[in-house]
């Protein structure tokens, strides 16, 4: 009954233009760059937790043993954060902004975003060096994909923080 009546005030008095949306929010505000930088604090909690390992087994007697527990539980929650963050705006960027033309023009980027899921779950699940290098690669595949379909030129930088991997970005 609501319905109707709405439809009705719709039709004969208010007369709305019908529009159509096609994502989430305004097209070009989708950028890869939070993957990437998440996909580079996985790889530094990584590589953090790695060296705290090698220094801190020596002495785990008292209060020592405590403040090491409460690092490692830090990396580790950050870690995960961030390796989840990863698949999160890979997700977005994957489901709502490209579409039919960006899947015919890239034709494995369904599988390539498949494989940054299955890396970043390996990552939460393991501390593993090599699966954080892996990550940060198939992320910058991912984000010189996403640039190519705005025809945007990319560049490959060293990041200016640790571990200092090379991040694809747009050349401006």
């Amino acid at each position: 009954m609501m319905h109707k009546i709405l439809t009705l005030i719709d039709q004969k008095i208010l007369k709305f233009k019908e529009i159509k949306a096609h994502c989430d929010v305004p097209c070009g505000v989708y950028d890869p760059i939070n993957a990437q930088v998440a996909a580079m604090t996985v790889a530094r909690m990584t590589d953090t937790i790695t060296e705290l390992e090698a220094h801190d087994q020596k002495d785990h007697a008292g209060a020592r043993d405590m403040d090491y527990h409460n690092k490692i539980t830090r990396m580790i929650d950050e870690k995960e954060r961030s390796a989840e963050l990863v698949k999160h705006e890979v997700r977005i960027i994957w489901g709502d902004y490209f579409k039919a033309p960006q899947f015919e023009a890239h034709p494995g980027l369904h599988n390539l975003t498949h494989e940054i899921m299955m890396v970043a779950s390996k990552c939460k699940q393991n501390v593993d060096t090599d699966a954080t290098r892996l990550l940060m690669k198939k992320v910058n595949e991912f984000s010189e994909i996403f640039f190519s379909t705005k025809s945007i030129k990319t560049k490959t930088v060293k990041y200016h923080c640790k571990p200092n991997l090379d991040i694809i970005t747009p050349d401006l």
